[in-house]
């Protein structure tokens, strides 16, 4: 929620202290920057404390942090050390909470699982916009952080208390004891795949984080300016929001659709499709006065470009490196993720000031979105973890 509702504050924003769109643009850079710091570190805790645990932490940390925003006095650094600290404790919020715990659960559904999981983000993406900016004409910018706060402690939290329930295998860490792994042979068979060490000098984990870290970049950046691009366009900030919203739709479809497909078709050539549909939707955008139908299939393409990715990123992951150290690897895939999510929003926010458009930053989201269609599609097929024999039979061959 966080996320979808950041490019709703943009322009009530400036309009309060005199910022310009760069330098609010920022504070999304900050919250995503952030999060690329802790991924790796989230994946640790959850392996040592649980997941459930560590989830409940960051929400209510965040939650404080969103209640503490409304207290700015005008001070942009402030504004950005706020998201700053915010990503940090609230890293436990993030996708790898979620796709570790999923993927642990699902195998032979493993695509359409984590679809499922995923689309709750979609709702955001529906809610958020018309709900903020009817908070934001009622209450001012402070009440539409205050809304965020309320949603988190009156929703998000309860709900994972209740329901969220954990695999067996959560806690038991690829460093832990042999007794202790002995003690979760009788629930599970252990996990394959590989080492961090092992996954950082693989070709497949770096095709991954290259393919993806200029897709997240530019559709990070312009989810964060989409408002304003449609503003843009002559559309007002009412219409504008309702636009925006659609792509949450599709970010729900998306993510269902995707994962239903992950789990039939190979994954490179999902992930292909998917990611020159929206370049498609990014070089329409570009065009002058298309009508409203038009720049909501525009927004669909990028709902659907925004589902793919951070679910293509935990398929990929798991079936190209394996579940062994999933919460490691996944962790660092999602930092360089994170890394390019969190230079597009300011990139794209000064490209407009610069500019006086979004026409080049649209151009070179397309340029980025075929690249990374051309480097996921060579990773071949993924090996088969189950069928490779592990280190203990090849030093004890009569084992």
């Amino acid at each position: 929620m966080p996320y979808y509702s950041f490019g709703v504050f943009v322009i009530p924003l400036t309009e309060a202290f005199g910022w310009n769109v760069g330098q609010v643009t920022v504070g999304s850079s900050f919250m995503i920057l952030g999060t690329a710091f802790t991924a790796p570190v989230v994946g640790v805790l959850i392996e040592r404390f649980g997941a459930r645990r560590v989830c409940l932490t960051s929400f209510a940390t965040l939650a404080a942090g969103f209640a503490l925003l409304t207290q700015m006095s005008g001070a942009i650094a402030l504004f950005w050390a706020a998201w700053l600290l915010m990503s940090l404790v609230g890293g436990g919020t993030t996708p790898v909470i979620w796709t570790r715990s999923v993927s642990l659960w699902f195998d032979k559904g493993r695509g359409l699982a984590l679809g499922l999981a995923l689309a709750g983000s979609g709702l955001s993406g529906v809610l958020a916009p018309p709900l903020i900016t009817k908070a934001i004409h009622s209450w001012g910018w402070q009440g539409g952080y205050l809304v965020v706060c309320a949603f988190i402690l009156m929703i998000a939290m309860p709900l994972i208390a209740w329901l969220f329930k954990e695999h067996p295998q959560s806690q038991a860490s690829e460093h832990a004891e042999p007794a202790t792994r002995a003690s979760h042979a009788h629930v599970a068979a252990p996990l394959t795949g590989m080492t961090p060490a092992e996954a950082v000098r693989n070709l497949q984990f770096w095709k991954i984080a290259v393919g993806f870290f200029l897709v997240s970049g530019v559709i990070g950046g312009l989810i964060i300016n989409l408002v304003k691009l449609l503003v843009e366009t002559g559309l007002d900030r009412v219409a504008a929001a309702g636009i925006a919203s659609v792509m949450g739709l599709a970010v729900i479809v998306g993510r269902i659709g995707i994962g239903f497909l992950l789990d039939r078709l190979a994954a490179p050539v999902v992930a292909c499709a998917i990611l020159l549909l929206c370049a498609l939707g990014c070089y329409a955008l570009t065009m002058k006065a298309l009508p409203i139908w038009a720049l909501s299939l525009c927004v669909v393409a990028l709902g659907l470009g925004a589902a793919a990715e951070v679910d293509l990123v935990a398929y990929l992951t798991g079936r190209y490196l394996g579940m062994k150290a999933y919460g490691k690897i996944y962790g660092l895939q999602l930092s360089t993720f994170y890394l390019g999510a969190a230079f597009g929003p300011a990139a794209i926010g000064y490209s407009f000031n610069h500019f006086k458009s979004y026409g080049p930053a649209l151009h070179f989201a397309v340029a980025a979105l075929v690249f990374g269609a051309v480097v996921i599609a060579t990773l071949g097929r993924p090996p088969d973890f189950n069928r490779q024999p592990t280190r203990l039979a090849s030093v004890h061959p009569s084992a």
